[in-house]
């Protein structure tokens, strides 16, 4: 039998959504119950398709470019995801639409964000005051690994590497002096513990690398790579089927933060 949800607030909802995304003037409320995955046996295009709008929106989360069209994303998003748990990922006659809407409009943000140039560095007098952190590294801020890196690589790759160069100008804008920067890298759950640590160790030493080569300097730099450590996402199923490493894509970050 289909079970489906009912959302009579959906739009209003997804619509603050969007403002939120975009200046923070109102709470986030989800619209949704949880993320249900279509099998990517019989929808590895939807599959395709929602990793893609995920990463764009993790993408514009982080970039000071980021305005209406990434705010409107995050609206069409929500409808995506609100469209599967309606019927709990069972039957998925429906929802291909809106996944298509909000992968079209992710291509767009993601060619906003390539032209993005962020505002010029001015230098500020130099005020003697104690400060722990940059205001950009306050909170851990959180990379995707499939977004900086290949399947079981640690070499960035040219998406990557426009990720870390966009953080690097956040932290050097910010003009704060850090005492200790920690990178710490993550994995999901597939895998030896050993190759998962010594994987996630490579990936935050090259994410570490690649933000001193942007002129990142910090007292003391800290890498670690903690594999499966500190999952964020709980996903059923012991093998690496394609709906399960999605669900999973979460776990395989890297996190940097200062103090």
């Amino acid at each position: 039998m289909l079970v489906s949800s009912v959302y009579n607030d959906a739009a209003a909802r997804a619509l603050n959504n969007g403002r939120h995304f975009i200046d923070g003037s109102v709470p986030f409320q989800p619209i949704y119950g949880q993320k249900n995955w279509p099998p990517v046996e019989t929808r590895e295009k939807w599959v395709s398709a929602l990793q893609e709008i995920e990463r764009t929106n993790q993408r514009a989360s982080q970039s000071p470019c980021r305005g209406e069209d990434a705010g409107r994303l995050s609206a069409l998003t929500d409808e995506a995801w609100k469209e599967q748990d309606e019927t709990h990922g069972t039957h998925w006659v429906h929802g291909w639409d809106s996944i298509k809407r909000a992968q079209k409009l992710a291509q767009q943000v993601n060619g906003e964000l390539d032209k993005c140039v962020p505002p010029p560095v001015v230098q500020a007098p130099v005020v003697a005051v104690p400060v722990s952190a940059a205001p950009v590294l306050a909170k851990p801020v959180s990379l995707s690994a499939d977004a900086l890196f290949d399947f079981d690589k640690a070499v960035l790759k040219p998406e990557g590497q426009r990720e870390v160069v966009l953080l690097a100008q956040q932290v050097r804008a910010a003009g704060v002096k850090l005492n200790v920067l920690t990178v710490k890298g993550y994995t999901d759950r597939f895998g030896s513990a050993a190759h998962n640590r010594r994987l996630s160790q490579q990936r935050a030493q090259a994410v570490a690398d690649a933000l001193q080569a942007q002129g990142v300097t910090a007292g003391r730099f800290v890498i670690e790579g903690l594999g499966t450590a500190n999952p964020v996402a709980q996903c059923p199923g012991k093998k690496a089927t394609s709906s399960v490493v999605a669900c999973l894509m979460p776990n395989r970050r890297v996190e940097i933060s200062a103090k």
